[in-house]
């Protein structure tokens, strides 16, 4: 994609492809990169999987408080 020069979508296409490239340049195996990839993937789930479950205590305490 072709995003509008330093704009905030054009700076994250940057960022992901200088990291992949220094895989690379590093001679990274391709499966490490895929695992990598997974495993931010994963922390990122459960971060915003335990931030959903927080609010959904804080709803719970407000319907809870309306009853």
């Amino acid at each position: 994609m072709n995003y509008k020069p330093y704009s905030m979508e054009w700076n994250r296409r940057r960022y992901l492809s200088e990291a992949i490239k220094s895989y690379f340049n590093d001679d990274v195996d391709p499966n490490i990169v895929i695992d990598d990839i997974r495993d931010v993937l994963a922390e990122e789930i459960d971060y915003y999987r335990g931030r959903a479950d927080d609010l959904q205590q804080v709803m719970d305490g407000i319907n809870n408080d309306q009853a």
